[in-house]
């Protein structure tokens, strides 16, 4: 396996973690929490330990890992051509991606922090992080594109 080879598989192994585990915590974990007598302590702490997990370590790993994969299937001096679908693509999935990092540092440092001082801060965590799930949904479908073309 190639440095080339090696940088795509841990991308796709950054973007599993981050997008499946949005998914678990939606399906399997939040569902269960709800019923607890802790409910809220459990959120807090699950939360928290997600947010530097499946968050900050995922986010900067698919950064980073993104650049390199610019560099090895792109290039970086073909990165403002325009004039090929690949590169539109590539730029749109690269937006989705610059919101996501808004999104979750505001869910994470603002509104997450703060779900147990109001409903309304808890509603806000849960609304931006729907928002980043289907933001990372979005930027899935846009690396499946990319794959076969653009």
């Amino acid at each position: 396996m190639g440095i080339k080879e090696f940088m795509l598989f841990l991308h796709i192994i950054f973007a599993s973690f981050w997008v499946g585990g949005m998914i678990f915590l939606v399906l399997v974990l939040s569902p269960f929490v709800r019923k607890l007598p802790i409910r809220d302590q459990a959120f807090q702490e699950v939360g928290r330990r997600f947010s530097f997990y499946g968050t900050l370590l995922t986010l900067l790993g698919l950064f980073i890992t993104g650049l390199f994969n610019i560099h090895y299937i792109l290039g970086f001096p073909n990165l403002f051509n325009f004039s090929n679908q690949y590169t539109l693509t590539l730029w749109h999935k690269i937006g989705l991606f610059l919101i996501v990092v808004v999104v979750s540092l505001v869910h994470d440092l603002y509104f997450g922090k703060r779900a147990l001082e109001s409903g309304f801060y808890r509603i806000m965590a849960r609304i931006l992080g729907f928002v980043n799930l289907i933001l990372g949904l979005a930027i899935v479908y846009f690396a499946v594109v990319l794959r076969f073309g653009g």
